[in-house]
């Protein structure tokens, strides 16, 4: 094996050992989000639906349930930004990846599939984080009687 292949094989498997930890953590943060909005949306239902036995509970009632929906938008913007951040710095991997090993590649495997491929693996995070942000904000519109 000679220099320049082992130095693509080295370049191949840092690279892609990149692109998987930061695939992973976004996948994890996707995890939390759902987990954190269902528990929040579950909350937010019960405190919506249900009537307080006495004033000091309906107090503190209403003071969640004016205080989930923005906590929901946060968290729904901060994992967006994350998961953006995430699949920029796999994109800005794969080109240091394409351009630091442009002449030793030839028998090389490809790093992240076709474009196609990134494209409809990195659309679901950020459908999915956009998704919530919307029905977080539709929520404190309409508790603003604005819809």
């Amino acid at each position: 094996m000679s220099t320049n292949t082992a130095s693509a094989s080295q370049l191949y498997n840092v690279s892609r050992g990149q692109i998987e930890h930061t695939n992973m953590s976004i996948g994890l943060r996707l995890i939390w989000l759902n987990n954190c909005l269902a528990f929040m949306f579950g909350i937010y239902s019960s405190l919506t639906l249900y009537q307080s036995a006495t004033p000091f509970w309906h107090t503190k009632a209403q003071m969640l349930s004016v205080a989930i929906p923005y906590i929901g938008v946060l968290v729904s913007l901060f994992t967006l930004l994350d998961v953006v951040m995430g699949i920029v710095r796999m994109g800005n991997i794969l080109k240091h990846y394409q351009l630091d090993g442009q002449q030793e590649m030839s028998g090389m495997p490809m790093l992240d599939g076709t474009a196609t491929d990134r494209f409809f693996q990195r659309l679901a995070p950020v459908a999915q984080s956009v998704f919530f942000l919307v029905i977080w904000l539709y929520l404190l519109l309409y508790d603003k009687h604005i819809f």
